[in-house]
């Protein structure tokens, strides 16, 4: 399997910006027997039309979401449609997309799209690539649940949530082809021998703080006590004022599910006198370590986690890589927005195809100490899967 990339900003002139993006791609010289697109872009490009156009003049299915900034080789932009073609003489790609998720309709829209994709392939899937919709009532850590079971447990699920510019994801859309939705998950399937590897980190180990909690108290994604207090009480304990953050997103604290795999990092979505809803499921005895995230922090994560992936590819003869970082981790290096993907495409390099996207939500197996994969929902991380 090997990829093509391409970029564009042109956003007001969908055959413009579709014919910059056809004359990079030279799909005539460059396509192998199966093909699949992935396309991430700011939301104008749905706007205008100019997803649309692509999708009907690719000679294949293309699925992908909105985000607020992504990166090819040769470009990095917050404005900018990024794209990245799969193509292989040994694997089939299927895609779908589910019908409208809700806070009451959850478990079968994904069991229905998953097995529409799978029934598409004429092999037993070995990988999918999942673009799920931001939803502040459906946690995207339950839609990654709900697609392990579905699927088995055993393939690897990357990929990300929707997002945008707005904190309130209005305008944030997953897409397949032609259809755009606010409450969609688009899925593509992959067979054939198919075995990534997958890269996380999250937050530098100097801004961990040095004390831990345990959960007492959680109802879901709901938590609510830590520490036998109250959840606001126990942040003031350790000098933490909700107040006086910007956005309640950029404050992650580490899980510890006691399962032998790494802490997975989480945020807050919203927090009230009651708790807060949280990004990934807090069980009660799960272990919770604060953490401190700043500009250096994710430049440095962003760096350690892009070199790992390059030395790896350059050790295996890898192909391609695609990196999905957490949009919360774009709002802590304001006003410096683009730094995080210009220090990755800076790191890469040319010789190796990347696509960076900025994510909702990560998607991202994690191994624990025997190697044993697990499929694991992250966010404020920096995920990379290397091919």
């Amino acid at each position: 399997m090997k990829m093509l990339n391409a970029f564009t900003t042109e956003i007001d002139e969908p055959e413009a910006a579709v014919d910059e993006i056809l004359a990079q791609l030279d799909l005539k010289h460059s396509l192998l027997k199966n093909s699949v697109a992935i396309i991430s872009c700011y939301y104008e490009f749905l706007e205008t039309g100019v997803v649309e156009e692509l999708c009907e003049r690719l000679p294949f299915d293309a699925v992908g979401c909105t985000v607020i900034g992504s990166a090819v080789n040769a470009a990095a932009g917050m404005e900018q449609l990024s794209i990245a073609v799969l193509t292989s003489d040994a694997h089939e790609f299927s895609t779908a997309v589910s019908d409208e998720i809700s806070e009451f309709r959850v478990d079968e829209p994904i069991a229905d799209v998953y097995r529409a994709a799978r029934d598409r392939l004429s092999g037993e899937p070995s990988g999918i690539f999942a673009f799920g919709p931001i939803m502040t009532d459906v946690s995207g850590d339950y839609i990654l649940k709900t697609l392990n079971d579905v699927s088995g447990g055993d393939i690897p699920i990357f990929g990300t949530l929707s997002n945008d510019t707005a904190l309130t994801y209005e305008n944030a859309r997953t897409f397949r082809n032609g259809e755009i939705h606010p409450r969609k998950l688009a899925l593509i399937l992959i067979s054939g021998d198919f075995n990534p590897e997958f890269f996380v980190t999250a937050v530098s180990d100097r801004n961990i703080q040095q004390q831990s909690a345990i959960v007492t108290e959680s109802e879901g994604y709901r938590l609510k006590r830590v520490n036998d207090m109250p959840l606001l009480d126990y942040l003031m304990s350790i000098g933490v004022d909700t107040h006086g953050l910007a956005a309640v997103t950029t404050l992650p604290f580490l899980v510890d599910y006691k399962d032998g795999t790494k802490p997975v990092a989480c945020s807050m979505y919203a927090i009230t006198e009651e708790g807060a809803f949280c990004g990934v499921a807090i069980p009660e005895g799960a272990s919770l370590t604060f953490a401190e995230v700043d500009y250096n922090s994710v430049l440095d994560t962003a760096e350690n986690a892009a070199r790992n992936a390059l030395t790896y590819a350059e050790e295996h003869g890898a192909s391609f890589m695609i990196a999905v970082t957490c949009f919360s981790r774009c709002l802590v290096i304001m006003p410096a927005a683009e730094d995080e993907m210009e220090k990755t495409r800076e790191i890469i390099g040319n010789d190796i195809p990347l696509l960076f996207i900025y994510s909702g939500g990560e998607i991202c197996p994690v191994y624990n100490a025997q190697g044993d994969r697990f499929n694991r929902f992250h966010n404020l991380t920096y995920t990379v899967a290397v091919f």
